[in-house]
């Protein structure tokens, strides 16, 4: 059966707008960025009506997308606002509108988008159906939906900007079973140093770092096989003892080698 959706323009009486921040995807709205709003239109006007539906008493209408807008036109004492009616929209519906809207905006987190998709379809949902109906690609989905996945004090980190889409690309490369693990380390490391210590993208592993055994031993097996020359050079620059200088000239020479055998 296909939705028929009628829509109206008018200038709407605020005091009958009931505005439900928890409907909102947005995680937080500011107060700094609803006084900027304000400012803008204060000298501008308000560029772009908010959308609302009918809603029951005390109220005749629910904000579904613009709600910053409307507080900023509260706190300039407006009595009035330019609205576009939904009619006919369960509740679904509303919020897959209100998703599109800050989508379209790019006002949303990760987070915030992920967050937005748990509220909107049941669990069972396929990536593809998911797709169809927000217009956006599998791929964006799935990454949404393994943020969803995570646990809260993990999902928060890509809220705040400590973890990033790169991140969710990356752990999505590791078993299910592994990537909480992977996600903490990530998370854990970025809160207790520079970011560019861990660029976006970086999974945490097990065993970030070979100890001094491992690349000794691997020292061995090369001497066994007679290899030599750079790769043995730079596990002795690992541990200290070939220089700086020396890998640059092996690397060099590997680089020149390579070029001829590709004029041969």
């Amino acid at each position: 059966m296909t939705l028929t959706i009628h829509e109206h323009v008018y200038s709407v009486q605020m005091d009958s707008i009931y505005c439900d921040l928890d409907f909102n995807n947005r995680a937080e709205v500011t107060q700094e960025s609803v006084i900027g709003l304000a400012q803008s239109i204060e000298v501008n006007g308000l560029q772009t009506p908010i959308h609302i539906q009918p809603w029951s008493y005390p109220y005749s209408y629910r904000i579904i997308a613009g709600h910053r807008r409307y507080m900023a036109c509260r706190m300039l004492e407006k009595t009035h606002i330019q609205s576009i009616i939904k009619e006919n929209l369960n509740e679904q519906h509303a919020r897959i509108l209100n998703l599109s809207e800050n989508m379209d905006r790019k006002d949303l987190t990760p987070y915030e988008e992920a967050m937005a998709l748990v509220k909107i379809f049941p669990p069972e949902t396929t990536l593809t159906k998911m797709s169809r109906i927000l217009n956006r690609s599998r791929e964006w989905c799935r990454r949404r939906k393994l943020i969803a996945e995570l646990p809260e004090y993990i999902r928060i980190g890509f809220y705040d900007g400590t973890l990033g889409i790169r991140d969710v690309v990356s752990l999505s490369t590791l078993p299910k079973s592994k990537r909480e693990h992977a996600a903490s380390q990530l998370l854990d490391h970025r809160k207790t140093s520079p970011k560019r210590d861990l660029p976006m993208g970086s999974v945490a592993q097990e065993h970030p770092h070979r100890g001094t055994q491992e690349i000794k031993k691997l020292l061995q097996y090369f001497a066994s096989k007679k290899i030599n020359g750079l790769p043995r050079s730079i596990l002795l620059w690992t541990l200290g003892r070939e220089s700086t200088l020396e890998i640059k000239r092996l690397t060099r020479e590997a680089v020149d080698d390579y070029s001829k055998a590709l004029y041969r």
